[in-house]
Order: C-alpha cells, then structure tokens, then sequence
C-alpha cells in the first residue's frame, strides 16, 4: 500500500483484482464481483462482472465503498472483542481481519485524498 498510485488503483480496478487488497477472502471478491459471483465465486473480470456496475452513478459507488469499508471496520472490532472475551482462540483470523479493515480504511483515504485534490483543482480552474 505504500506505493498506492492512481495508475496502480486504476489497473487494480479494471483487472477486478480484489485479491490483491483482501487476500484472496472468496466473501470480499463475491461482494465485490456482483450477482454473478453466487453462481461462481471464482469468477472474476468476465465482462458480465465487469459491465454490471456500468448503470451506478459515482456517488453510489462511492457510498458502496464506503458502507463496505464500514462494514469491515466493524467486523474487525467484534473480532477483538471476542478475542478479549474469551469466546475467539483464533488471533491469527482476528488479526488478519484487523489487518483488511486496516488496509481499506487506507485505500478509502487516500481515494479521497485523490477526490478532494481533484476537486480543488477544478476550483483553480480559470474560465
């Protein structure tokens, strides 16, 4: 994650490579591949896949991405709670969920750190 660049970000998206931020989680990669997935969780950038975000807008996109990563963060937080409880043994599970909220909530910031330098650009902008 320390060399996140846009070209980088773009090529994960458009090779639908969620393996590469989660780990190869089959729940990630069939969230993130769409309804296709159910019927094969190893399918992933068929262009059935790849083609059926093309009628959301940006925002919901984003607001998905967002919920998602949101999502994660409180799966990682019921992890350590277990874990402390009692209930859990598993520390390695519960630290690589901690780990994929950790990474998404980077990849989620510097997504945004991306959209606001954008946006101020744009405002520089003379017309």
């Amino acid at each position: 994650m320390a060399n996140m660049t846009v070209e980088n970000l773009t090529q994960t998206i458009d090779s639908a490579d969620s393996e590469r931020f989660f780990g190869g989680d089959r729940k990630v990669r069939r969230e993130l591949s769409g309804p296709n997935s159910a019927q094969d969780p190893d399918l992933k950038g068929s262009p059935a896949v790849l083609g059926a975000d093309q009628g959301k807008s940006f925002s919901d996109i984003l607001r998905n991405s967002v919920e998602k990563v949101n999502e994660m963060q409180a799966q990682a937080d019921t992890a350590i709670k277990e874990l402390v409880a009692g209930r859990s043994k598993n520390i390695h599970e519960t630290m690589l969920t901690i780990e994929r909220a950790d990474t998404s909530l980077k990849l989620m910031m510097q997504v945004r750190n991306k959209i606001l330098d954008a946006y101020r650009e744009i405002m520089r902008m003379q017309v």
